[in-house]
């Protein structure tokens, strides 16, 4: 060993370190809340019939593996952590792989097919974990010095990644015929690259017609891959594939001398390199939904005041963000004092318009709860589960239960029980709920009697989805009292600048002798300024002094004012969003 050998190994284990760190700031800070979002369709079972189950089709328990590390992406960082221990020990078996190769491999290149991962992050940890078994594997091969052993090794280990991780088997063939060609010995060596590319490529065909029926694309890469409903995405093509192609590419450039510049100075080149693109994923990739799927997270965990604040702080990016934004602002208490602060869109960002992804299936179902309309959220989260791709989704299988509870559906909420009892994450939820099977425990229940006191009287025609104001207003004159269906529908309307149909229901409250907030003043005054000028009618919704007197200055200054001073000084008053804030349409 030479003099400068401990540096190289030094410098090989802090780059890895540098990659794997990275990795967890990465994936955590972009991605991390894209993963917590995933862990709702990755429903882990502890039962033997699940687990039999996976074991009946090719790859079944690679996906098996993914979904029990699924249950550690509760956190955002969990997930981080767990994608970071999988690429770094990718990382690390390519490398011995390749040295074992007797080619001149350096960390810095042997992290590179491994961080294409941060170009081309997957919708699940499931490639990961069959590229991880395939790189280990191929390097317990290249570690069985007897030929005839390893070559007999190398055929039940293509057969048995093929049945645990397809398609770990092709990736472990490529990788086998390269160290054949490479660093065999013997005749032979050529002729078992061939037969291992062979076996790989024939195994799902003959597998396919004697134990399995399904298509020949599962056959190959197991249905776990990707969505079996599209297309195999080009990225999963260019993340297998550029391990055998960086070991081809080193296999066929020729030796090289030893550089005779000092190790410290050799090592600044990878260094740059492997910092530099580091940079670029930190600054520059982030998922576009990031904020939506940060909202959703919060969400689950009951945290609205942390949406709040978080809007507050960054803005809202899309209308995702601005459905939990105001379902936050209903839960604390801030609806009518925040509304005109955030940009906002109408209608579709109260609801989504005829929701058919994931995401607005769960966000649609979410507003239909807190309005009131049980019946309504039922349906959007039984769709929801029916339409992921495994026909499971734990969040909305909770849902499912908490609704069936509501409308005294005992046996079909005994059966969500059941399969949420089945998993760990969710286990000690769906137990807690079991007592509430019996009717009377149940109508004992506080948070069943409060949404039982604002189910619908009368038939509502209207999807909330598609008639969102007059889906609304059947619930708020079933219950006036519904202070989250009457906030979204006064919402909606002040939104759409419609005062005459917003003092309808004014007249109503007021008859009731209720207090209107800040928000309702402010319209009421604007309502009887410029639409209906009535100023004994107008005494009699008594609006505080000081907010007529704000509109009275608004108006005076409306014309003459800069509109930056303008709005700072206005700008949080419906007086301003009505002059304005174009509305939607």
């Amino acid at each position: 060993m030479g003099r400068s050998e401990p540096w190289v190994v030094n410098h090989t284990i802090v780059i890895w370190v540098l990659f794997v760190a990275g990795s967890v700031l990465f994936f955590g800070r972009n991605y991390g809340y894209y993963y917590c979002f995933l862990e709702q369709y990755m429903m882990f079972q502890t039962t033997p019939g699940y687990l039999h189950a996976r074991w009946a089709e090719p790859g079944g328990m690679n996906e098996y593996v993914t979904e029990a590390l699924s249950l550690l992406f509760t956190r955002p960082y969990g997930a981080a952590m767990v994608i970071a221990s999988l690429l770094g020990g990718i990382s690390a078996c390519f490398y011995a792989y390749l040295r074992a190769c007797r080619l001149r491999a350096t960390m810095w290149l042997a992290w590179v097919p491994a961080y294409l991962f941060w170009l081309y992050p997957q919708e699940s940890i499931a490639p990961l974990t069959a590229i991880l078994l395939g790189l280990l594997t191929a390097l317990l091969y290249t570690a069985i010095r007897a030929t005839w052993v390893r070559y007999a090794a190398g055929f039940l280990a293509l057969t048995a990644t093929y049945f645990l991780s397809a398609p770990a088997n092709l990736l472990l063939a490529a990788l086998i015929a390269i160290y054949e060609a490479r660093a065999g010995k013997g005749k032979a060596r050529w002729a078992v690259a061939a037969l291992s590319l062979a076996w790989a490529t024939l195994l799902p065909l003959i597998a396919l017609r004697t134990v399995y029926i399904l298509p020949t694309r599962e056959a190959y890469f197991s249905k776990y891959m990707c969505h079996p409903e599209y297309p195999v995405p080009p990225s999963l093509w260019v993340l297998g594939l550029s391990f055998p192609a960086i070991a081809l590419a080193l296999a066929c450039l020729k030796e090289r001398r030893t550089p005779t510049r000092k190790a410290a100075w050799r090592a600044i080149g990878p260094y740059a390199i492997v910092s530099l693109a580091m940079a670029y994923g930190l600054l520059y990739r982030e998922d576009p939904l990031a904020q939506a799927y940060r909202y959703d997270y919060y969400a689950r965990q009951g945290q609205w005041e942390a949406i709040a604040d978080h809007a507050r702080a960054h803005g809202v990016r899309d209308k995702d963000a601005l459905i939990y934004l105001n379902l936050a602002l209903s839960r604390t208490d801030r609806f009518t004092d925040e509304l005109t602060r955030f940009p906002q869109i109408g209608e579709e960002g109260f609801i989504p318009h005829d929701p058919r992804s994931r995401l607005g299936l769960i966000e649609a179902s979410e507003v239909a709860w807190q309005v009131g309309q049980v019946n309504a959220a039922q349906r959007f989260a039984f769709v929801g589960v029916l339409s992921a791709q495994r026909l499971v989704q734990p969040r909305l299988m909770k849902r499912l239960v908490e609704t069936y509870l509501v409308t005294g559906e005992y046996r079909a909420a005994e059966k969500y029980i059941k399969l949420l009892e089945s998993t760990p994450r969710y286990r000690a939820w769906a137990s807690a709920q079991r007592p509430l099977l019996d009717s009377a425990v149940c109508a004992r229940t506080d948070w069943v009697a409060a949404k039982r006191a604002t189910l619908p009287i009368t038939d509502n025609p209207f999807d909330l989805t598609k008639a969102f104001p007059s889906a609304l207003a059947y619930l708020v004159d079933d219950h006036p009292d519904n202070r989250p269906a009457f906030e979204y529908a006064m919402g909606y309307l002040l939104l759409r600048k419609d005062l005459t149909t917003f003092m309808h229901y004014m007249r109503q409250r007021r008859d009731r002798g209720e207090a209107f907030p800040r928000l309702y003043q402010e319209a009421i005054c604007l309502f009887f300024s410029s639409v209906r000028p009535d100023p004994e009618e107008y005494r009699s919704y008594k609006v505080d002094k000081a907010v007529h007197e704000r509109l009275l200055r608004f108006l005076k200054v409306a014309r003459s004012m800069p509109p930056a001073v303008l709005k700072e000084q206005f700008g949080d008053t419906y007086y301003y969003y009505a002059q304005f804030v174009p509305g939607p349409k």
